[in-house]
């Protein structure tokens, strides 16, 4: 009952139409998002001229895999002996002997989908429509004067839980909304996906750097979780700033801020390697600018307090500690500075 009525709210929100604005340029320019697909070859020359190869569609997406098959034998015959390359020939023995068919096979579908499940612009546009709601979540109560209605009522703290839970349940359902209409799109362009059960470096060129050996569909599992945790901790945190904000300017310079932090800490170089290293994978800007170098992609090991950590597992768990943290930071603000 209280989320309906904090949804009611959101809807009613000044912001409301910028939100309704944004999501509708989303998905409407989502058509026009496409990758060169396997079939394509375009690129430009030495005078920047755009060229694009004439041959027939079979021989350059057959000349296409074969330099991915090449990549991957290449990785299996390095010479080197240390636990980076060690990681990256085991995937590449395990996709070069476990294959099914060692020839091209039709993933248009699948290459565009995963072009346009996480990309850039997509990220962008929901942050800001999440930035929107989240970071004026209970600020536009103080503004109002509501505020004081609601922390002397019996039911401030399900008011207040209320807004939290949203700012995990809107993430999910708006970049779902997004995921469904994208489905759908992609398949009146592309037909039916086929071929989900094929190897993912098929849809990438950078496949031969893959932490496992993937199939498409579970790369794709993989991609959507991620960013589904990633704007999820963003709309949760800018909850926490708003919960602790007096007006809207102050709640979301705080949470352009905590989204910015991370890449601006990289560039400190006098902080340990190891703490750069992981800054640079699990900083917000990175993730959402350039996810297909993080997600998925073996980075190595870093030293910690003298243990070897993987640095994919490790950034994934930081990154859902994040979502863990801000829910314990708005409970510590329900309890601690709103109701005291």
């Amino acid at each position: 009952m209280m989320i309906s009525w904090e949804l009611k709210k959101i809807f009613n929100a000044k912001t409301v139409s910028i939100v309704l604005a944004l999501l509708i340029f989303l998905l409407g320019i989502t058509i026009f998002l496409k990758p060169t697909l396997e079939t394509e070859n375009i690129y430009r020359n030495d005078r920047y001229e755009l060229i694009e190869d004439t041959r027939s569609k079979e021989e350059i997406a057959g000349g296409k895999f074969n330099e991915k098959i090449h990549q991957l034998e290449e990785v299996v015959n390095i010479s080197e002996d240390n636990p980076f390359t060690n990681k990256l020939k085991n995937t590449a023995e395990e996709y070069l002997s476990s294959m099914k068919y060692r020839e091209y096979k039709d993933v248009d579908f699948y290459k565009v989908f995963n072009y346009r499940v996480d990309h850039p612009f997509m990220s962008i546009i929901i942050v800001i429509i999440l930035v929107l709601i989240f970071s004026n979540i209970y600020t536009d109560e103080i503004i109002s004067g509501v505020d004081n209605i609601i922390l002397s009522s019996k039911n401030k703290f399900k008011t207040l839980y209320s807004k939290l839970a949203l700012a995990i349940i809107i993430p999910i359902v708006i970049y779902g909304l997004y995921l469904g209409v994208v489905f759908l799109i992609t398949l009146v362009q592309y037909g039916m996906p086929v071929n989900g059960e094929l190897e993912a470096f098929r849809i990438v060129d950078i496949g031969a750097f893959f932490y496992k050996a993937y199939t498409i569909i579970q790369y794709l599992t993989l991609k959507v979780a991620t960013i589904t945790v990633i704007l999820i901790s963003i709309a949760v945190f800018a909850s926490f700033f708003s919960f602790i904000s007096t007006n809207s300017l102050t709640s979301i310079s705080a949470t352009l801020i905590f989204i910015g932090i991370g890449k601006v800490l990289t560039v400190i170089k006098f902080l340990p390697s190891s703490l750069l290293i992981i800054l640079s994978k699990v900083n917000y800007i990175n993730l959402i600018f350039y996810p297909d170098g993080f997600i998925g992609i073996y980075a190595g090991q870093v030293d910690i307090f003298g243990k070897n950590l993987d640095i994919l597992s490790l950034s994934n768990g930081i990154l859902i500690s994040m979502i863990f943290l801000g829910v314990a930071l708005c409970v510590f603000a329900f309890k601690k500075l709103l109701t005291r």
